[in-house]
């Protein structure tokens, strides 16, 4: 952070500024710092500065942020894209996340979990994320090398260890079974909110709660409303994996005659501090087909918020419909970097093309409604007006994109330049809280070539125990066979 006497000024660049109703871009503008605050947006300042930052021919944006995301390297899932088990049909997390019912250790017992870490934050700041609201376990260590990674990251965090009300299992079969188990959710919504009160403005304040269920289709009722209560009285989001799965539908609807959405509904779940993480499946969705309910206009009555993560489904077939038809049903849709590369910019340009896809309409999922909701929807959803924004008073998270090479090119709307052309590559500076933690496109505390070599080893014992934790005995190549063979003399 900042000390007391520094002030900090960013000039010269294209700021895309927000006046309270909405973003605006300010040529030739200016944004002054002091500690972890703006305390000045404009086109002129008449001030001094301890220190400038020179953003000419580069543009000014607020820090993204991501409503969800498994922060690590995705080791196991780098073997997944396009490609899978067929069973699974579109879930990706069922290949490698079940454990052996018959007790052999797991994909991830060979992962270094630190070094995991410190590749997800790394790679979220380094492609312009600021805030981020993490999925995982507390882990053997109830949540300290998650808090630790995240504080050495310089990262804003929203966190506290996932509610899991059952778990899947891999049988000696190679079938995966649901098994529910509420007492034991409970149980974890407890260790969940005594973790939030006892971390409370850890991380200079940039540690947040969050009441997390893992997920609608292993929980109950009763556990989906008692976390609700616990957030509601904590004041913090509640989320949770909901309608990811093609059968969470059709076996909510046999056992219970009512949609999902219908039942959230019932269940009392549904505000707008409630984020939905991907929410795909529901009733009017093309490969549901069940026009009964109205489970959009259900959402958007309640003003629910979703995080869409279009990248994810996309290397699965499948996409949202739509990003409009959400938003104009009321509907707070928010971007999430759900898998690697942890890449807003992909995300960002993955939404408004899949839009324009699901809609047939090439005007749908403009440039500006897609940008909003890498920042302040995704604010909203996290109960934070003073992040996602470049405005007097919000916390200084700021991002600046060098604009300057072939792929960016000339433009005269960067907006739409940057939704469809900008990549990671071109983040040049991060701040976050006030602290530059990227500079000149590279990150402050980290060895990026060390990371690197870290997380490698990492995964390649994590491949080289596949044949071990799969009943099939055979390896991650044979499984999953590369794309092309390798060469032979």
């Amino acid at each position: 952070m900042a000390s007391e006497q520094e002030t900090i000024a960013i000039s010269g660049g294209t700021v895309i500024a927000h006046n309270g109703d909405g973003h605006g871009m300010i040529e030739d503008g200016i944004v002054v710092i002091q500690d972890d605050r703006i305390v000045h947006v404009g086109a002129s300042w008449d001030g001094k500065a301890s220190r400038t930052i020179d953003a000419r021919g580069k543009l000014v944006i607020p820090g993204q942020v991501s409503t969800h995301a498994h922060v690590g390297a995705h080791e196991a899932q780098r073997a997944l894209v396009d490609t899978g088990q067929r069973e699974f049909i579109r879930s990706s997390f069922l290949h490698f996340l079940p454990a052996r019912r018959s007790g052999q250790p797991g994909i991830a017992s060979q992962q270094d979990f630190r070094a995991s870490l410190r590749f997800g934050f790394s790679a979220l700041l380094r492609h312009g994320v600021t805030t981020v609201l993490a999925f995982a376990p507390e882990g053997p260590d109830e949540g300290r090398a998650m808090i630790e990674v995240a504080e050495e990251s310089g990262i804003r965090l929203f966190w506290a260890p996932i509610v899991t009300g059952g778990r899947y299992w891999l049988e000696d079969s190679g079938k995966v079974t649901r098994e529910l188990d509420e007492e034991a959710g409970l149980a974890s919504l407890k260790r969940a909110a005594q973790f939030i009160e006892r971390h409370a403005g850890a991380m200079d304040g940039r540690l947040n709660g969050v009441i997390a269920l893992d997920e609608y289709y292993v929980s109950t009722p009763r556990l989906r409303r008692e976390a609700k209560a616990v957030a509601r009285s904590l004041g913090v989001p509640f989320t949770m994996h909901f309608l990811e799965q093609h059968r969470e539908f059709f076996e909510t609807v046999s056992e219970t005659g009512r949609t999902p959405v219908q039942c959230l509904a019932e269940e009392g779940v549904l505000d707008p501090s409630t984020l939905l993480a991907h929410c795909v499946y529901i009733g009017s969705h093309s490969l549901v087909g069940y026009p009964i309910a109205d489970d959009i206009h259900i959402l958007g009555e309640h003003g629910t918020a979703v995080a869409h993560s279009p990248v994810a489904f996309s290397r699965r077939g499948m996409m949202l419909e739509s990003f409009d038809r959400y938003r104009r049903a009321g509907i707070n849709v928010a971007l999430a970097t759900d898998t690697y590369p942890l890449d807003m910019f992909a995300e960002m340009r993955a939404a408004s093309t899949a839009c324009k896809a699901a809609d047939r309409n090439f005007e749908a999922a403009p440039a500006g409604a897609v940008f909003e909701a890498s920042n302040v929807s995704g604010a909203k959803a996290l109960g934070c007006p003073d992040i996602g924004r470049i405005a007097a008073g919000a916390k200084a998270d700021i991002v600046i994109v060098d604009t300057g090479n072939l792929s960016f090119g000339v433009n005269p709307d960067p907006i739409r330049a940057l939704v469809h052309l900008a990549a990671p590559g071109m983040v040049d500076t991060v701040i976050v809280d006030g602290r530059v933690v990227v500079a000149d496109k590279k990150l402050s505390n980290v060895d990026e070539s060390a990371l690197l070599e870290e997380v490698r080893m990492s995964s390649e014992r994590m491949w080289q125990h596949y044949s071990v934790y799969h009943p099939s005995g055979q390896t991650l190549a044979e499984r999953f066979p590369a794309a092309l063979p390798h060469w032979t003399e």
